[in-house]
């Protein structure tokens, strides 16, 4: 039976609600996701506590959340304060009052908390060994060196892009003075840790300042992909989003296209944080997450009881999740998934083809992820996988890899193939055409030496003999069906890799 579960984070800048479900196949994934701007750092007094006022607004707001967890079927709630609570004079009185009043029980996280969530966040879904990372929130902004996975440097800077905006801009568009006098600031605070210098590793960043900082850059290059996450910008594409966004006014501002209206006033400050960052740590990009502080409190609540909730091959785990999502055949999937790294790596040993191992780790995703459209159709099902794998996040894959693998499981001759390809076009080269072409023959020979999904033929063995190749098929004897659906890629096989191909049936 489906269970829902839902975390509120509670931060300077806003407030928000994510509900997760998690099936019985043990997949997991939002189903819902509110947010409301209260900025409660704003309502810290003179005596930094919490005005009556930011209390209030505070409390309304969890009392929606608390009826839409009702509605939805919630049995847990994780809820999780940041950087304004952990400023304010009045912290404990406040999370008293929010917990008698609405019944979700806060827990105050420590800036080093927070830095280590948004590392599970990023380890958990990108395919990284060694980065920065940066989480610019309202109140705090978290800094966090990781080294073969492995979380080794943190610190949590008492500034965000709400406080530095209050703190350094008196102006509505911010005078070159004010700017100047940020950017000093940045720079000697990240100056105060020796662990942040120059690393020939890239920056990831985390938050609403990233997130908004990649959709603004997306619309004005026209970007074609529908994802954000782990798209990647040059600090040169992150100076021409600054200079762009520096001399608006709030109101022209609130119509940059990418930019939510919420965040419009305090930008630039968040902005200028990344930006100081990247110079300082001589990084020369920004890979953009679009996991954080609340999917890392997730992680480790779904990864419990392990020792350390650290995923062992996040792409691997990916693709396990849309199986079990979209109901795919897990015996067919993974023995087509055989048949077709057998396929490679004897192929290669032949000298037939020369791809590596980034090539065989797509025709991995995509071999088994070629039945996922069936669960919206059968007929069209190769449109459905590919709309699938390019709009649903497949953690672990950069946006090249995501397109290059859903083209290769959804390939159905080369004429679809350009069509779905079209939109995509600046993102690929005749070499990848070549490359889909090619290897997504293998996965429709796999699929055609299991079409009846039994498991016929248990093990094949590809042989040279100067320009033939001959594919030896050993079987349990009852292959019929795929020996005739085997057959029609003989001519296929040598259109692609220029060798006649004989296939040959063996009894085990």
């Amino acid at each position: 039976m489906d269970k829902y579960e839902a975390i509120i984070d509670m931060g300077s800048n806003s407030v928000r609600l994510v509900i997760y479900c998690k099936s019985d196949k043990g997949v997991m994934y939002e189903v819902d996701h509110v947010k409301n701007t209260i900025r409660l750092s704003a309502y810290l007094d003179k005596s930094s506590n919490i005005s009556d006022e930011g209390m209030e607004k505070t409390i309304s707001t969890l009392l929606k959340f608390r009826r839409l967890c009702e509605v939805r079927g919630v049995t847990k709630v994780i809820g999780v304060a940041t950087a304004a609570v952990r400023k304010a004079g009045n912290k404990e009185f406040f999370l008293k009052e929010v917990s008698e009043r609405t019944g979700f029980h806060f827990r105050l996280l420590t800036g080093e908390e927070e830095a280590y969530y948004g590392y599970l966040a990023v380890v958990n879904s990108i395919r990284v060994n060694d980065c920065l990372t940066i989480d610019v929130g309202g109140g705090s902004t978290e800094v966090v060196k990781i080294c073969n996975r492995n979380l080794v440097k943190s610190h949590s800077f008492p500034f965000g892009a709400v406080t530095l905006t209050q703190q350094f801009f008196h102006h509505e568009v911010p005078t070159p003075e004010e700017i100047q006098s940020l950017e000093n600031y940045l720079r000697s605070m990240f100056a105060t840790q020796p662990w942040i210098k120059k690393e020939n590793i890239p920056l990831v960043g985390m938050g609403g300042t990233a997130r908004n900082l990649g959709k603004i850059h997306q619309k004005i290059s026209r970007y074609p992909l529908p994802s954000l996450h782990q798209y990647e910008m040059k600090t040169w594409q992150i100076d021409s989003v600054y200079d762009y966004v520096r001399p608006l006014t709030i109101a022209q501002l609130k119509n940059v296209e990418g930019l939510s209206k919420e965040r419009a006033d305090i930008i630039v400050a968040g902005i200028a944080i990344i930006k100081v960052l990247l110079e300082h740590a001589e990084c020369d990009s920004l890979m953009i997450s679009n996991r954080g502080l609340r999917d890392g409190v997730w992680m480790e609540n779904d990864l419990s009881p392990a020792a350390k909730p650290l995923l062992n091959d996040v792409v691997e785990h990916g693709v396990q999740m849309f199986i079990n999502r979209y109901n795919v055949n897990p015996v067919h999937a993974a023995h087509v998934d055989q048949l077709t790294g057998w396929m490679f790596d004897q192929l290669k040993q032949e000298k037939v083809h020369n791809y590596g191992n980034r090539e065989k780790m797509l025709l991995r995703v995509a071999s088994r992820l070629r039945d996922i459209g069936q669960a919206i159709n059968l007929r069209e099902s190769n449109q459905h996988t590919f709309y699938l794998m390019i709009h649903v996040l497949l953690p672990g894959l950069s946006h090249r890899e995501r397109l290059l693998a859903a083209l290769l499981a959804s390939y159905k001759g080369t004429k679809k193939m350009r069509q779905l390809a079209a939109p995509y076009d600046s993102l690929l080269t005749e070499a990848d055409f070549q490359m889909i072409e090619q290897l997504s023959l293998l996965i429709l020979m796999a699929k055609a030496l299991d079409r009846t999904a039994t498991q016929q033929v248990s093990i094949i063995r590809y042989t040279r003999s100067q320009e033939e190749i001959t594919l030896r098929c050993f079987s349990n004897g009852n292959q019929v069906l795929e020996m005739d659906a085997i057959e029609e890629y003989k001519k296929k096989f040598k259109k692609q890799f220029g060798h006649p191909l004989q296939i040959e049936w063996k009894a085990l």
